[in-house]
């Protein structure tokens, strides 16, 4: 669900700024509804809340910047209203405070003593902004302030300080903005809410989103265990990935491309999605490998459990990546995380009877033969379901 702020001159619609964000959601089949942003700000909550459903489910606010005690009458509105908001007043309060943040960024962040730039002076570098849902930065667009320039920042030292740091915060979802230093190396100079910041013209505010609606339905923005981990490969990123033209994420594929079948399966999950048939948390995850990010394959659940509650995994490795492990790992890891949801019964792999790699792959990771079905050797994860 997202409440996304109300156009301050037509009252009930979504705010224009946000409204390419507003189809995204609704394309990933999230409910989306319409803050009174002036109301609320005018005291008069009722009127703010009106367009919110009750028991729509949490939420993500969207919008435009609020006072941290208007934000905190909101969501103990939306509250009562069966719609709890995924970030917490206090965290809210606490991505905003430009003091508190930046005391926990440690090396990584500016002296907050420096004196603040005149609004509208452009900076002296281009700067990035990384959007971190989770403590995973989903998305990496140029400053709002520098849209022509978009640096890459290398994120490899940067992300465990501020996984370190959102966890003290409290904070699912926030924006870092980043600068290179002279000297070399990443520091933050901003640090903000993510429901209230900035999209610079032309970000992939879909992949944002789609992930929003990952992470509220109660799914992980990544599964980690070991040296693997799995990655959701969401629907913008599916599109690009199917017709080649753009891999997900600016992602590097061990051997250069991915796997045919994970091309193949990136094409069905967007005719899914063009159905209207796409759920969060049950299709592509790319397998990566933890020490350096590289792609090493793809690992699928083949749609939600069925009304048994069977779910079907499926795995496709680069070339370049085979022999050494990573379908083992990777399969286990999905198929144990599968296995742990409430809906799911039995955890389902289906090979050819001659493919004997395939075979061993899944018995080493923790599934067991079963019947034939389709013509097929069924084998069923050991931790769900019955078998013989």
């Amino acid at each position: 669900m997202f409440v996304f702020s109300g156009d301050p001159v037509r009252t009930g619609r979504i705010d224009p700024e946000f409204a390419e964000e507003a189809g995204a959601a609704r394309a990933a089949g999230a409910r989306c509804a319409v803050l009174g942003r002036a109301a609320l700000l005018a005291g008069d909550v009722p009127g703010a809340v009106a367009g919110v459903p009750y028991g729509a489910g949490a939420a993500w606010y969207r919008g435009r910047a609020l006072p941290p005690e208007r934000y905190g009458t909101l969501a103990a509105a939306l509250g009562e209203r069966g719609c709890p908001l995924l970030t917490t007043p206090d965290s809210y309060r606490a991505a905003r405070d430009s003091a508190g943040p930046y005391e926990t960024f440690a090396g990584l962040a500016p002296d907050s003593r420096r004196p603040a730039r005149t609004p509208g002076q452009p900076p002296g570098t281009a700067r990035a902004r990384v959007w971190w849902v989770d403590g995973e930065p989903v998305l990496v667009g140029a400053h709002p302030d520098t849209p022509g320039r978009c640096p890459r920042p290398d994120l490899s030292a940067v992300a465990p300080v501020v996984r370190a740091a959102l966890r003290r915060l409290g904070c699912r979802f926030v924006t870092t903005d980043l600068a290179l230093r002279p000297a070399g190396g990443w520091r933050v100079t901003g640090v903000d809410d993510g429901q209230v910041g900035e999209l610079p013209g032309g970000a992939d505010s879909g992949t944002l989103i789609e992930t929003l609606a990952t992470v509220g339905a109660g799914f992980p923005v990544a599964l980690a265990a070991g040296r693997v981990v799995l990655r959701p490969v969401l629907p913008t990123a599916a599109a690009r990935l199917a017709d080649q033209s753009a891999l997900p994420g600016g992602t590097v594929w061990a051997g250069g491309e991915p796997p045919e079948p994970t091309v193949s399966c990136a094409e069905a999950l967007v005719r899914a999605a063009a159905a209207g048939l796409y759920r969060p948390g049950w299709g592509l995850f790319t397998i990566v490998r933890a020490d350096d990010g590289t792609a090493v394959g793809s690992i699928c659940l083949h749609g939600p459990p069925d009304e048994d509650g069977t779910v079907e995994i499926g795995y496709a490795l680069c070339p370049a990546a085979r022999g050494a492990g990573w379908a083992t790992e990777a399969t286990r890891l999905l198929a144990d995380w599968a296995a742990g949801r409430p809906e799911v019964r039995t955890v389902l792999a289906l090979t050819e009877a001659a493919n004997e790699p395939s075979r061993r792959v899944l018995e080493r990771a923790g599934f067991v033969p079963s019947d034939d079905r389709y013509g097929l050797r069924a084998h069923i994860f050991a931790g769900t379901g019955r078998f013989p």
